[in-house]
């Protein structure tokens, strides 16, 4: 009896996904909601620039079409985020507490230079200093048509999808 409640409990402990992590690592992915990835990024009525697809969920299925020149109301945003490891190189007076040398995972940019990293199991915002390549994440907004559908667009902060997401142009 014994010998299977010590298989039940380490089955258990396995199929948690916290469980095989290392103390204090990042999830493989880190998902971070209500966010933009850029100052001045605003959730409010944006304008389509080309067509555009809308989702269930990020990375579903298309439940709709968003026409060149369309209005939707942007409601939130999250970001999915695939960590990268990389040693912080100096420390500044806004890095929350990152010494010089530390070894954080690198999410996504979230404006002014600074960056979301993960360090000692929770995620911080600093000025990484950092040259090498850039995480791999991906920006999803959630929308309302005019006609009331809701769903979710892939965005870039590169190539912005829609008119007046950035307050500050």
């Amino acid at each position: 009896m014994r010998t299977l409640l010590n298989i039940g409990l380490l089955l258990v402990l396995t199929a948690n996904p916290g469980f095989s992590q290392q103390k204090g690592a990042p999830p493989k992915v880190y998902v971070s909601k209500g966010t933009c990835p850029f100052e001045c990024c605003t959730y409010r009525d944006w304008t389509a620039r080309r067509p555009l697809s809308l989702l269930d969920r990020p990375g579903g299925r298309s439940i709709a079409r968003i026409a060149d020149g369309e209005q939707v109301l942007a409601l939130t945003g999250e970001i999915h985020a695939k960590p990268l490891r990389f040693r912080v190189r100096r420390s500044g007076p806004h890095d929350d507490g990152v010494p010089a040398g530390s070894v954080v995972y690198l999410l996504h940019p979230v404006g002014e230079g600074f960056w979301l990293v993960w360090f000692k199991g929770k995620a911080v915002r600093i000025d990484p200093d950092y040259g090498g390549p850039v995480s791999s994440y991906r920006w999803w907004a959630k929308v309302k048509t005019r006609s009331g559908q809701i769903g979710w667009v892939l965005m870039s902060a590169k190539d912005l999808a829609f008119n007046h997401v950035d307050a500050c142009s």
